[in-house]
């Protein structure tokens, strides 16, 4: 995580996200013109995949592996809208844009077993009246005659962390294609270096971040005049 400021003044929490290209590995179409697209994501040596994929890999014209594939459902194409064959790469500038409102979905840190402070946010048990050795115990756990047991539910220690998580209303607030990292706007779930899960929502808000404080706005002209020789 770093911080940004916009234009107006206001800083932002914003983390940084390293997107690799996605790559198109096959493309299948069914008869109601449903498409379907494999994609392979995270990079890794084409020698260190196993054999039924590196096969695939190469097929489509790509010298380096993936991680891990799965399917993503594009619908029916209309006419006259961009094609996506096998062989293609997809980059976060070719889908995302500053402004876009995205949903990102990963692991949370996984805390092993925990008590019931740092699982619950209990605040702990009194520290006068003589009691030394109960600060951070739980307390009671329910009455004794009736119902005769622990409800089931009751928050206790035990081990928490590596959940499914989504984190909604983040916002895209800088593409860097020189270094294809992609800054949204707050935290996202998950340690560094692992995978995570951009989902575009549609929506999208004004936001102009101040280049000129974080020395990005001689790069932005380098890679526009790029992209003007290209």
């Amino acid at each position: 995580m770093s911080q940004a400021f916009t234009k107006d003044g206001r800083r932002l929490p914003v983390t940084k996200l390293r997107v690799s290209d996605n790559l198109i590995l096959s493309k299948k179409e069914t008869q109601d013109k449903q498409i379907t697209l494999e994609i392979g994501y995270g990079l890794k040596k084409l020698k260190n995949v196993e054999k039924p994929l590196r096969k695939q890999i190469e097929k489509s014209g790509f010298s380096f592996g993936v991680r891990q594939i799965e399917g993503v459902k594009l619908g029916k194409q209309e006419d006259g809208e961009k094609t996506l064959e096998a062989g293609q790469t997809l980059s976060a500038a070719d889908i995302l844009a500053v402004g876009d409102v995205v949903e990102i979905q990963g692991s949370t840190k996984g805390r092993g077993f925990a008590g019931a402070m740092k699982r619950h946010g209990f605040h702990g048990g009194p520290k006068t009246h003589g009691q030394s050795d109960r600060a951070r115990a739980v307390g009671s756990i329910g009455a004794g005659t009736t119902p005769g047991r622990v409800w089931k539910g009751k928050r206790m220690p035990g081990r928490y962390g590596q959940e499914t998580k989504t984190v909604a209303g983040l916002v895209v607030v800088y593409v860097d294609q020189a270094k294809q990292e992609l800054w949204v706007s707050g935290p996202v779930p998950g340690f560094n270096t692992s995978t995570v899960r951009i989902i575009k929502t549609g929506v999208s808000k004004e936001i102009e971040l101040n280049l000129d404080l974080l020395g990005l706005s001689k790069v932005e002209s380098e890679v526009k005049a790029e992209g003007v020789q290209e």
